[in-house]
């Protein structure tokens, strides 16, 4: 059973780790556990704690430290959620995969980087078919459908009046009335599962090394400060402070890999500066940390006469946070550039917050501009740590995608004769979810900072494979394909090479 304890009562020698991995979220656990299935050993260090079921997001987040944002304010979230397992362990269990468009969106988009992905959908194809069983996706795999909830069916009868297509979206939940299924107990977003019918890395024993010839110790109360680099240009040891005890520690290491997020790996390789990376690891050709992405959306909000609807729309709403979507403005000649994205079903996580209304979201992947970037600001922490600061603006392309997509979700929220609609307020680079492009992959180390399989260019035991190495951000939810390309990534360290 994987040892899962804070490193302060975790006594052991370093040594016996083949590989370390530098985050607990999706990535670094999947990671974990594909080395675990090779036999090694592998130890996960991880900054927050376990989170309780039925944690909310907002306070379990409050406790970690801000970034400063263009603005100049500390207002910015530099992690999805900081605890064992990541973000995924507050997630609103949305499950796309990616599609060739988004590995080769420069037939679309036009920026100072590159935008292609030096891989192809096929490459990616198989680690979604295992991570749809592992997750146990709705409707793949032969797992049962998520049935389409009263707003979802009020939507998707909308949509198809308009000519849209809707279809239900796959889901990492497990459907009522099946075994361990979701109660409806809440509005499922932004909060842990307390019945673990939404998967999760520890819901779904992605960290459970029982099976495996390999062990996983996942050591969490451990901030990683900087990677120490050794006179043979190899990474030789971890530099992390611990707050419980206020002590700086020293962790050796035979292979690194960060999956820490976008924003906090590139951090990271900034804040490892030395003799042999005076910019930072990785950072040669000053690529580390830009194309920052955060995705191009909003929400816009209808609110309903029942004379018109029906009741459907007045009840407050229990169970997933969407059920319904439609990709019809994906690929779509009516959108800036022809390159368009997602609508989707968007419930208020609160259940009675959905009462009179109907909610949509609207999502695309932005344009990686060298410009938008993770950065290290002068001022300092209280651990001494500098501050991580977001330089980021939105292209008047991506503004015009964003409306577009707007637009037509309103024609739904109209179509369904909504009284009003309102458009949330939109703050662009804040972070928090959603976070891509800081270490981007390719062949050439002058456009990229790692290769196709995430180790960084002209070192051999430091690899990145999280978010970070999305050189598009993709039109749609993430999750899925973070984790089957880790998967990919992690399968290309053969044992021995370990």
């Amino acid at each position: 059973m994987t040892d899962i304890r804070h490193i302060a009562a975790h006594a052991c020698n370093y040594t016996n780790f083949d590989a370390v991995v530098i985050g607990s979220g999706p990535s670094g656990s999947i990671v974990a556990r594909t080395l675990a299935e090779k036999g090694c050993h592998v130890a996960v260090l991880e900054y927050g704690g376990p989170a309780c079921p039925g944690a909310m997001l907002g306070p379990h987040q409050a406790a970690y430290s801000k970034a400063l944002t263009s603005n100049g304010h500390a207002d910015g979230n530099p992690w999805t959620a900081c605890c064992v397992g990541g973000g995924m362990g507050f997630y609103n269990a949305i499950t796309f995969r990616y599609r060739q468009a988004d590995l080769s969106a420069s037939q679309y988009l036009t920026t100072d980087m590159a935008i292609d992905w030096p891989i192809t959908l096929e490459e990616l194809e198989p680690y979604y078919l295992e991570i749809e069983h592992l997750l146990e996706i709705s409707g793949a795999n032969g797992f049962p459908s998520y049935p389409a909830s009263p707003r979802g069916l009020m939507l998707s009868n909308a949509m198809q009046e308009l000519g849209i297509r809707s279809k239900t979206i796959p889901l990492a939940i497990r459907p009522p009335g099946t075994n361990k299924g979701c109660i409806n107990c809440s509005a499922c977003d932004e909060l842990a599962c307390p019945t673990d019918a939404r998967a999760s890395v520890l819901a779904r024993n992605i960290l459970d090394d029982s099976a495996l010839p390999g062990t996983i110790s996942v050591l969490y109360g451990c901030f990683v400060n900087r990677i120490q680099m050794q006179n043979d240009g190899r990474a030789g040891a971890l530099e992390c402070y611990v707050p419980l005890s206020s002590e700086l520690i020293r962790i050796p290491i035979e292979r690194v890999i960060v999956c820490a997020n976008a924003i906090q790996t590139a951090a990271l390789m900034l804040r490892s500066k030395g003799d042999h990376a005076p910019k930072g690891i990785g950072n040669e050709s000053g690529l580390v940390g830009r194309g920052l992405s955060f995705k191009i959306g909003g929400y816009s909000v209808g609110y309903m006469e029942r004379a018109d609807r029906g009741s459907d729309a007045f009840a407050p709403h229990w169970g997933p946070h969407s059920t319904v979507y439609t990709d019809e403005f994906y690929e779509h000649n009516g959108a800036p550039c022809k390159f368009g994205g997602l609508i989707y079903e968007a419930n208020f996580p609160s259940p009675n917050e959905n009462v009179g209304v109907v909610r949509l979201h609207y999502i695309a992947g932005e344009e990686p501009w060298s410009h938008n970037r993770v950065a290290l600001d002068e001022a300092a922490d209280q651990y001494g740590t500098p501050y991580i600061r977001f330089e980021y603006r939105s292209s008047e392309n991506d503004r015009a995608r964003r409306n577009f997509l707007a637009d037509r979700a309103d024609d739904i929220l109209r179509h369904l004769r909504a009284f009003r609609i309102e458009r949330e307020p939109y703050f662009p680079g804040k972070g928090s979810s959603h976070l891509h492009g800081t270490m981007r992959a390719g062949s050439n180390p002058r456009n990229s900072v790692v290769d196709s399989c995430g180790r960084v260019h002209g070192l051999t035991n430091i690899h990145v494979m999280d978010g970070s190495v999305m050189n598009f951000a993709g039109n749609s939810n993430p999750t899925h394909t973070i984790m089957a390309n880790a998967r990919r990534m992690a399968m290309s360290l053969s044992k021995g090479a370990i």
